[in-house]
């Protein structure tokens, strides 16, 4: 259960194996490093759903994360499930793979959605560790801003990989988008990036990140402590 993933929801959170970046700042490289997941033991889906029927009268909604959930190939068929039940659905994702998220708007199968803004689109590859079409991260961001549906862009900001002139980038990257959060990186015992050594922003940081980005976006707020 969690109360803080889905915004004045109650909800159940499950994580999706597997990943299509490799930021070096991540902190669940379990999810992401096929060496790591490979270790695993997944999750029957006849268990997930025995606990979501158990407990619908406890939980207004599901979180889908990851891990990146669109990489999931029966993802569609999965949602089409947990709506049968009656949940509501919030779906994080990085954007990578807009056909899918297309997919899932058309569908009717998300009710809130919540995208990872990485870094400035012109040096992407820096901050989600590969190489990146941007033509995909700029429709993902379209399609979500057009949905209807309540959104929200977020970026982890890492000491040592972020700088000002990067927020304001990122910021005119989702312009005029409704909700932007700035989560302050917390330092874990293991990131994706062996060796990574970024730091957390002081909050007084932050908050002059977040004045500077608001000239763009509604709403810009800050999420201290998450990573």
């Amino acid at each position: 259960m969690t109360l803080l993933d889905y915004p004045q929801k109650v909800a159940a959170i499950i994580f999706t194996n597997g990943c299509n970046m490799r930021c070096p700042f991540c902190h669940n490289p379990d999810l992401v490093l096929p060496e790591l997941i490979n270790k695993q033991a997944p999750l029957p889906e006849g268990e997930v759903f025995d606990f979501l029927k158990k407990r619908k009268k406890y939980l207004d909604g599901l979180v889908i994360t990851g891990g990146e959930p669109t990489m999931q190939g029966d993802i569609v068929d999965f949602c089409q499930k947990v709506k049968k039940i009656g949940y509501l659905i919030k779906f994080d994702t990085n954007g990578l793979l807009p056909e899918i998220l297309q997919e899932l708007l058309d569908k009717k199968l998300l009710d809130y959605i919540a995208m990872d803004i990485k870094g400035p689109l012109q040096k992407y590859e820096k901050f989600c560790g590969i190489k990146v079409d941007i033509k995909k991260i700029k429709d993902s961001i379209e399609k979500i801003k057009n949905s209807g549906l309540p959104y929200e862009f977020r970026s982890t900001m890492v000491k040592g990989l972020h700088s000002k002139k990067d927020v304001v980038e990122m910021a005119k990257t989702i312009e005029g988008a409704e909700k932007y959060f700035l989560q302050n990186f917390i330092p874990p015992q293991k990131t994706v990036g062996s060796g990574f050594e970024g730091k957390s922003f002081l909050h007084s940081e932050l908050e002059e990140f977040a004045s500077l980005a608001n000239k763009y976006v509604i709403v810009c707020s800050l999420r201290d402590g998450m990573i």
